[in-house]
Order: C-alpha cells, then structure tokens, then sequence
C-alpha cells in the first residue's frame, strides 16, 4: 500500500493541496476509520471480558454477548466518528459560504484521524493497564452483577490513569484538528480564519465538555 498519506501529519496544507488534485476518493480515510474501530474494539473487548469474569458462573455466557456487542459497537464507532466530524465540518462550513461537496470533505476528514490511530492504542495501553490492576469482587447471585459494576466503574473513575487516557485523548484531537484546519481549507475553499473557526467550533467544544468531565465537575 502506499504510504503517502503518512504525509498529511507533518505537512497537511501540501497534502491536501496535491490531494485536490485528483478525484475524491473514501478508500483510504475508511481504511483510517476502520483501523480506529479496530483498535476500539479489542480496548471495548477486553474491558467487557474482565467485567464479565467477575459475574456468576451460569452468567459468563450471557455476557459474552456483552462482549460482541461491545467489539462491533467498537467498530462502528470508528466510522461513526469519521462521518459525525465530517458532516459537522461541512454544516459549519456553510456559515462561512464553504464551497465543496461532502465526499470531498469526508475524504479530507478521514486523513485528519490519523493521529486518533496513534492515540488509539496509547490509549488502549494504558486502558489495559488500568484494568489490569483492579481488584475486582465476584458477584455470587445475578443479584450482585449491579453492585460489582459499579464498583468497577468507580474504581476507574478514581484511577489518575483516567485521567491521563483523556489527556491523552485530547491531545491526539487537538493534533487531528490541525490537520482538519487544512483539511476544510482546500475541502471547502475557505480563508485560513474560516477554516480555523469551522473546526476550532466544534472540536472546542469537545475538548471543553471532556475537560469539565475530567476535572469532575459533571
């Protein structure tokens, strides 16, 4: 496969340049996306595992449908991501006279989650290692399943390396927006500003939420 793309994290404006070009093509934004899920999924499945050990034994098999169901939800999210920033992208634009179709600015959106791929599986390192080191209870009775999930979930919430995951997190997105600030540049023929404020809106307003979340304040 062609690695060109790697490109986009170090010299976005030339990329996406070069990229407008040629045709849009979603072949390999999906590709990011898909990996991104991937690596959500197996983070997703592993979480789900170790709660489910705690359950009782005539309970595991029950919740190894959690498990599916949290890899395909993993999955998902990825490209649920990818389309979401996109169509926000494109909405936002169109305050500013943005001129470009949407397949363009998926395209364009797509290569701006290539550091989430990095920030992926940091992430998921130090979500395993969180995890790993929980002393979870066993729940004797079906009765006891809510009790042991929630001990689980505060036990995390209480953890600092919660906190260094959404730091983590926050880092990596303020990376992507860079590259989406190049990306809505050429993708919807803005000014460098209106650019800036179609991207620096929403993705802003992300980072906010999760850094009130993170401090505790919700």
């Amino acid at each position: 496969m062609d690695t060109g793309f790697l490109r986009v994290l170090f010299n976005p404006g030339r990329f996406f340049e070069a990229r407008m070009q040629g045709e849009p093509s979603l072949k390999v934004p999906a590709l990011i996306a898909l990996v991104i899920g991937v690596i959500g999924a197996i983070s997703a499945a592993f979480s789900a595992n170790v709660t489910i050990s705690a359950f009782p034994a005539d309970m595991q098999a029950f919740g190894s449908i959690g498990v599916a169901f949290a890899v395909v939800g993993g999955i998902i999210g990825g490209f649920f991501t990818w389309v979401a920033f996109g169509i926000v992208f494109y909405l936002v634009s169109m305050l500013f006279v943005g001129d470009g179709d949407l397949k363009r600015t998926l395209e364009f959106t797509g290569y701006g989650l290539l550091p989430q791929v990095f920030g992926g599986i940091i992430g998921a390192i130090f979500s395993y290692q969180l995890i790993s080191n929980l002393t979870l209870s066993t729940a004797s009775r079906p009765e006891d399943i809510a009790v042991v999930v929630e001990a689980l979930t505060n036990a995390m919430l209480a953890d600092p390396l919660t906190k260094i995951i959404g730091i983590v997190s926050i880092l990596f997105l303020i990376w992507s927006a860079n590259i989406w600030v190049f990306g809505m540049k050429y993708a919807r023929n803005l000014s460098t500003r209106n650019a800036l404020l179609t991207v620096g809106i929403p993705v802003g307003l992300y980072i906010l939420i999760n850094l009130v979340t993170l401090t505790g304040l919700v």
